[in-house]
């Protein structure tokens, strides 16, 4: 039971974010046809970053029939740093799947949390479960071997202030100032309860404590697990590497298609033409890429990077900006033991070991086919806000990484590491920090060919990490579709709608901050 990812969504959402053009031409785009000796009147469009978002815009431009060239800062398509699950609501990317024929993904798997009190709480599998209303579903199933019921109690209060966070821009902007600490000071949570179940899925879903964590990121992280629908906390994991399973063949499908795929071309900035203020190229290192239309796919750190060296990209607003927003990295250990371990849950969420990083592990024995009948235990943890590791060594890493383990399972104690692998991902996710939304680009720029997609960037779909980042993507390719004229939309699925009692609640509390906000005087107190 990981949580999300960026800008994290809550709540009853407003439709995809369509720009107003794009509304007012669905009834009558026109699809692009190369017909034999067109080649070079096609429109050409670069798309930097080969993870979920950058694959998403290149799939749906493709058919669109654009020249696409992706290029990818490494040998081949690359999974966003973060979280490993799929989860109930990724239906977008389970339409993916479908229509590439792959069958890639587990059953649906439990997930437990721990503390360095040992183990905090067992999820179930909330479709094996009756389904009740939310939020009963998830505060009535979980258990929790240690933490008295006075203390879960406690989570209740914290409800309202779930149920007041809609995910509009007001709703960002009333929560962004506040620490995530201290929205559940103010409402009352109780110490253990914020130490051995909050905090541990800030830090995995956020990346950083809860000191370091927007009170709103939090809280649209917190309604996939408190008033969505009761499954939509059950997840899925891939039967193997993500880039193998899925990436692989779907930039197979794609260059049949027709895309040029790119590998280890890293974006160091952009070419401006300052007569018609478009981006005319993008620039890797010693190669020029020309096209009609770009897609910034990267992280965050890319973004800035390139920003950071072109002073006429800095005198742009929500590019300038970018510079504002901070980063977080990541370390991911790889683990083979020679014995078989017993670990209860394959997927485990843990916090409390130090003051900063959260950490993930996951019983790949458990979930890959590659090791099936296996008498070894393969795991992979992954550290975030992970600063201090990314000078160690590896030995020095995988040292630290055992010794976690031990602390989760006993049985990893006398267990020996007969390989290892380490890979350091620095400044590779975004912190959402007290007051980061203002500093955080929708997917438009005002380089009218310029569109930006990726899991971190502001968009009110409503999901979450890969499903997130692979919407992004498909809003991207409908911006290029709506800036040429040329084309068919992406059809995106909506997230599903609010139980009918939590939409009623949101409305009630809609309605209560505007007659606040009537009151005379509202504005002259502080807020």
């Amino acid at each position: 039971m990981c949580g999300c990812s960026a800008l994290v969504a809550g709540g009853r959402l407003p439709p995809p974010s369509i720009p107003r053009r794009l509304r007012r031409r669905r009834g009558n785009s026109v699809r692009a046809e190369v017909s034999p000796g067109s080649e070079s009147q096609r429109k050409k469009v670069a798309v930097a970053g080969a993870g979920w978002a950058g694959l998403a815009a290149a799939h749906h431009l493709v058919k669109q029939g654009y020249d696409v060239t992706l290029l990818a800062a490494e040998n081949g398509p690359t999974e966003e740093v973060g979280l490993r699950g799929f989860w109930n609501p990724y239906r977008n990317i389970f339409a993916l799947v479908d229509e590439l024929g792959i069958s890639p993904f587990t059953g649906w798997n439990k997930a437990a949390y721990y503390s360095p009190e040992g183990l905090a709480v067992e999820f179930p599998i909330f479709h094996n479960q009756p389904r009740l209303p939310a939020p009963f579903g998830v505060l009535a199933y979980p258990e929790f071997p240690n933490l008295p019921l006075i203390d879960r109690l406690t989570s209740i209060p914290v409800i309202a202030a779930v149920i007041d966070f809609d995910n509009t821009d007001t709703a960002w902007r009333k929560y962004d100032a506040v620490t995530a600490r201290e929205l559940f000071k103010m409402y009352g949570c109780s110490r253990r309860l914020y130490k051995e179940v909050f905090e541990p899925a800030i830090q995995a879903a956020l990346f950083a404590p809860g000191e370091q964590c927007s009170a709103a990121a939090t809280l649209g992280m917190l309604y996939y697990y408190m008033l969505s629908h009761q499954e939509n906390s059950d997840f899925l994991l891939c039967r193997g590497e993500v880039e193998e399973t899925i990436f692989s063949p779907w930039l197979k499908s794609l260059e049949i298609e027709g895309l040029k795929f790119v590998a280890n071309k890293a974006p160091s900035s952009f070419t401006v033409d300052t007569d018609s203020g478009c981006i005319s190229s993008i620039v890797c290192g010693d190669d020029i890429y020309r096209a009609d239309a770009f897609v910034s796919a990267t992280g965050l750190s890319s973004l800035q990077s390139i920003v950071k060296n072109s002073p006429f990209l800095r005198s742009h607003r929500e590019l300038a900006n970018l510079l504002h927003l901070s980063t977080i990295d990541v370390i991911s250990v790889k683990l083979w033991f020679d014995k078989k371990i017993m670990i209860p849950k394959v997927a485990n969420v843990c916090s409390g070991f130090d003051d900063s990083s959260g950490w993930t592990f996951f019983d790949l024995t458990s979930i890959y086919d590659d090791y099936y009948g296996e008498t070894i235990t393969v795991v992979e943890a992954e550290f975030y806000n992970a600063s201090q590791l990314v000078p160690l060594d590896d030995d020095d890493i995988v040292s630290e990484a055992s010794l976690h383990l031990i602390k989760c399972i006993q049985d990893f104690e006398g267990a020996t590491v007969i390989q290892k692998s380490v890979r350091r991902s620095p400044k590779s996710v975004i912190n959402f920090l007290p007051g980061s939304y203002k500093y955080t680009p929708r997917g438009s720029t005002s380089f009218p060919n310029l569109f930006i997609a990726g899991d971190w960037i502001v968009n009110r779909h409503g999901s979450f990490s890969k499903e997130k980042a692979y919407v992004t993507g498909l809003e991207a390719a409908n911006r290029v579709v709506d800036y040429f004229g040329t084309g068919d939309f992406a059809k995106i699925i909506a997230v599903e709608g609010d139980e009918p009692h939590i939409e009623t609640l949101r409305n009630l509390s809609r309605r209560a901050n505007e007659l606040k906000s009537q009151i005379p005087l509202s504005e002259f107190f502080l807020q």
